[in-house]
Order: structure tokens, then sequence, then C-alpha cells
């Protein structure tokens, strides 16, 4: 479904998106094209290798967690999956960084794709796709920016706007709906659900992990000599910053301020 997310501001860029993302978008579109282009040459011989089931994990083709989420079923498939990577995944990088954000997708890919592996009764069924891997961009959103709205065109038609957390949620009652439902078709639930499961949890992991460091930085603050009022209200402003909002979140001046202030206060 069409979404967008309401961002304040973005640096400027080809299309303003990060390096992975951009990455991500190209080598997906680039792949399903090119596998569509092969099964039509090989009836179906590329899915086969490169699609994820327990068939090819027990033919020892280990390569297939990760090389299923750049395989689509159609055009449809693969334009849901690329539009949540396209409004979602610039705001999450620049949040975590390339390195950490590549990660995620992956992490997110591969234990969805597990998780399916683990549910599902047939070994001929192939699982394709990129879901799972979006729906950890999704778990991580809700858990970076929990109150940042997202709008969605409901059925193409009516914009309904949410706040991340409750579309997550929303979106995972629904999958585990369909996934606890007899006869759910096709749709890989377990693959959506663990990979949202694994982005939030891996999101929240980070985020808890620089708090910590700002309360840190805090206890360490406390040790030096009391700076001058105009510096401790600095000071106080860029911890409570870092507490809120993370690391990430200080500008290049501010890192710089930060630095110095700790060093003149140790005395170096």
């Amino acid at each position: 479904m069409p979404w967008e997310t309401k961002t304040a501001w973005a640096p400027p860029g080809r299309w303003n998106f990060p390096p992975a993302v951009r990455a991500l978008l190209f080598g997906t579109v680039g792949l399903s094209l090119f596998q569509w282009v092969a099964d039509d040459l090989t009836g179906g011989a590329f899915t086969r290798w490169f699609g994820l089931s327990w068939l090819s994990l027990r033919r020892g083709l280990v390569w297939t967690p990760v090389t299923y989420i750049f395989l689509h079923g159609g055009v449809f498939h693969l334009l849901m999956n690329m539009l949540v990577l396209f409004f979602l995944g610039p705001e999450t990088e620049r949040a975590l960084g390339s390195r950490k954000f590549l990660l995620l997708y992956f992490i997110s890919g591969l234990l969805g794709g597990l998780g399916w592996v683990w549910i599902e009764d047939s070994p001929l069924v192939t699982c394709i796709g990129a879901s799972g891997a979006v729906f950890g961009i999704l778990g991580a959103f809700a858990a970076l920016f929990p109150n940042q709205p997202i709008t969605l065109l409901l059925f193409y038609v009516v914009p309904v706007t949410l706040r991340a957390w409750v579309l997550a949620v929303i979106l995972g009652l629904v999958e585990l709906m369909f996934l606890l439902s007899p006869g759910s078709g096709s749709v890989a639930n377990a693959a959506h659900l663990a990979g949202g499961l694994a982005g939030y949890f891996y999101a929240l992991g980070l985020v808890r992990g620089e708090r910590s460091g700002a309360r840190s930085w805090r206890k360490v603050a406390k040790l030096f000599t009391p700076p001058p009022a105009d510096d401790a209200r600095e000071l106080d402003r860029l911890l409570d910053k870092i507490a809120n909002h993370g690391l990430h979140s200080l500008t290049p001046r501010e890192r710089e301020w930060l630095d110095r202030a700790s060093r003149a206060r140790r005395g170096s």
C-alpha cells in the first residue's frame, strides 16, 4: 500500500537517498528483472536455485536464506516491497548509519526466511521476496521514531495517518491473524512477523545502548570541575539530545564541542 512519512529535514544528495537504500533499490529491481527473464528461459530453475525452501537447504544451497530476498513473484510483489524501502529506508539509514542499516536489512530478511521455513509444512514450497527485510525496516522505524506520522493510502484511495508504532502493531496483528488462519495462502506471513520483530528489537537495542552511553556521559561530567553556567547549559542540552534522540542526532559542530569540552575538563 502506498505511504509516506512526514520528514522534517533530509540532507542534499541524489534523490536524497543514502547509499545503502539506493543500492538495495537498484539491486533488488535489477535482480528481480533478471530472475523473471532467467526463469522464462530455464523453466523456473533460477528461482529453484536461489529461492528459499526446505528442499533447497537440504540440498546444501546455503546461500538461499540471503538470495531469496532479491527475488520476487511479480511486479506488484516487487512494487510493494520497494515502496516500503523507498519511504522508510532513507530515514532509518540516516539514523543507524549505512553499515548498521545493511546489517538490519539482512538480519531481518535472514530471520524472516528462517522463521518461514520453520513453520512451512511442505518442503517443495519456495519463499521469495524482500518482505521479511522490509518488515524489519518498519519494525526498526517504529523503534527509532515511534511517534512519527505515516500516511497510508488505504485501498489506494483513502489517506489514513497513523503513528509509526501504531502502524507496526496493526500490521503485526494482521500478519499474526493470517498466520493463524487455516489456508492462509502463499503469503509468507511468518517471514513478515519474524522480520518485523527482528528489526524492532535490533533498533531498540541500539537506542537503549546510546541512551546508556548518554547516562555514562553524565556520570563522567560530574567528576569534572563545574563548568561556567553557559557551558553547563550547553552540556545539559547536548546530553538531553543524546538521551532522547541518540548520538546520531548530534551535528558535527555539536560533537566537536562535546569532545573539546571533555578534553578541557580533563586538563588535556
